[in-house]
């Protein structure tokens, strides 16, 4: 009798084991998510936790990022698509201690690309590179300390 009570949610729990699905989920696109301090219910707060981001891109069609202008931060080590400013970047700055490569085509190393860092001359006027109509994706690595 005890062993059968010890035995009946052994074997149930099994049961459940069995019948659970072995696929894993599977999940939308990432995209870029907005700084704590962008929701206004924590604003306040948010000023005292501040903390650097890393892999943010700010990027603009206007040199001096005049014109239109996006920040957003995608997973670093990912091939990101410039979508409606591929061909039209003319300002690039990644977040301090990332290191991006603005290329051309679907990430193709294989053709001249910009090898950029937030520091670097050239940041705010792309045109300085020849193929500067060609970009049209960018990946970026955090920086590797020397």
């Amino acid at each position: 009798m005890q062993l059968q009570s010890i035995l009946a949610p052994l074997l149930s729990l099994l049961a459940l084991t069995a019948a659970a699905p072995t696929s894993s989920p599977s999940f939308g696109e990432p995209a870029p998510f907005s700084f704590i301090g962008d929701s206004p219910s924590i604003a306040g707060k948010a000023s005292a936790l501040s903390k650097r981001n890393i892999g943010g891109v700010r990027l603009a069609d206007g040199k001096d990022f005049s014109g239109h202008v996006w920040y957003g931060i995608y997973p670093l080590n990912q091939c990101i698509n410039l979508g409606p400013y591929a061909g039209n970047v003319l300002s690039f700055r990644p977040d301090e201690g990332t290191e991006c490569l603005l290329m051309q085509d679907v990430c193709d190393a294989n053709q001249e690309y910009a090898d950029l860092f937030n520091v670097d001359e050239h940041l705010n006027d792309l045109s300085y590179y020849e193929f500067y109509k060609d970009f049209q994706s960018y990946m970026c690595f955090t920086v590797i300390a020397t």
